[in-house]
């Protein structure tokens, strides 16, 4: 059986509860709640919950723990995380395991974060996987909220607390957040205590507390890069790789988000230009067609960044941003410092030539 996050975390599971879940997708704001509400409602006695990375451990351990007896509860829960992770021959050998598993045993298999990157090299669930689980238990599916469920999740958090949103405001802070619960949880938590008995939330309460996703960091770098604004790119700059660690880690996440919004870019390039039969040539990942059917508040930003380029200026865009990956993978010779590859790279596409 494959059930949404959203279902599932509105009946939770159930009379009977299946002996394997599996929990996939990139929203990781619901896969969190998802597993919370699977332990509340499964884990009798923390001792019999163990709790797995596959980057840590392999195969025969993860089975070891899944055959063990609970002691003091009805199960023993055993929770998995980054399955993504197992090799082919091991996703046979589970598959061989999942018909034994002891009655005793709840498997709660599950993804870490999820990236674009994964996606595009295989490195997601496999599909024998997801179908041996949707014969044996069930999948749950945590995908990104379109923009109407986002909207919806929102207001019902309002509604709890007694506060609501001006439109202005609610627009403002789905941006900040990306539309992702996982980001919007712990900034609305800042925006009550901030309010405190106001009823309702302004934008400039937004502006005043709410943090900007890596996401929203860099769509505000690509748009001083577009403007040419080298000296507001580079505090831009400076900013996300104060707030978010090592120049080794942050880099390549940061370049691969540059690329995918000048992608984004190019594709309304090609829809100003061509109209609606430009949509075939849009990649599946990033689809912009798909962005702005989910957040449909971007199209107005995203047109108006892609009227400042030229598709000479994306192809060039894309050159050197090839070039940089290069560099900072040490394929080709030239600077060998992570941040001051991205540094050099921010001020060539403000150049633009």
């Amino acid at each position: 059986m494959a059930v949404s996050a959203s279902e599932f975390l509105r009946k939770g599971v159930g009379k009977t509860p299946s002996r394997i879940y599996l929990l996939h997708g990139k929203e990781e704001g619901q896969k969190r709640a998802v597993l919370q509400r699977l332990r509340d409602e499964l884990v009798v006695d923390e001792f019999d919950r163990a709790h797995l990375d596959m980057q840590e451990i392999d195969l025969p351990t993860l089975l070891a723990e899944a055959m063990s007896i609970p002691a003091f509860s009805p199960r023993r829960v055993v929770m998995v995380r980054g399955v993504q992770h197992l090799k082919s021959a091991e996703v046979d050998t589970l598959l061989d395991f999942l018909p034994r598993l002891p009655d005793t045993t709840c498997l709660i298999l599950y993804t870490h974060a999820e990236s674009d990157e994964e996606e595009r090299k295989g490195g997601t669930i496999p599909t024998k996987l997801l179908q041996a689980v949707e014969q044996l238990g069930t999948v749950i599916e945590c995908k990104p909220l379109t923009a109407s469920a986002f909207d919806s999740w929102l207001s019902a958090q309002l509604q709890a607390v007694g506060k609501q949103m001006t439109p202005d405001a609610q627009e403002r802070f789905t941006f900040l957040t990306a539309a992702s619960p996982a980001a919007a949880e712990a900034e609305l938590q800042k925006l009550l205590l901030y309010t405190g008995e106001r009823a309702t939330i302004e934008r400039a309460d937004v502006e005043a507390v709410v943090s900007r996703t890596v996401e929203a960091q860099v769509f505000r770098l690509v748009d001083a890069i577009v403007q040419r604004d080298a000296a507001q790119a580079m505090r831009l700059l400076h900013d996300v790789l104060t707030a978010e660690g090592r120049a080794e880690a942050v880099v390549p996440r940061l370049m691969a988000l540059i690329a995918r919004q000048l992608r984004l870019l190019w594709q309304m390039r090609l829809l100003l230009e061509l109209g609606e039969s430009a949509n075939e040539w849009f990649p599946t990942d990033p689809n912009l067609t798909e962005l702005l059917r989910r957040q449909p508040y971007l199209k107005r930003s995203l047109s108006e960044q892609a009227s400042r380029l030229s598709l000479a200026d994306l192809q060039r865009a894309f050159e050197r941003l090839h070039q940089a990956d290069r560099e900072l993978k040490g394929i080709e010779s030239g600077e060998s410092d992570p941040r001051r590859v991205l540094e050099r790279l921010v001020v060539d596409l403000c150049v633009g030539e």
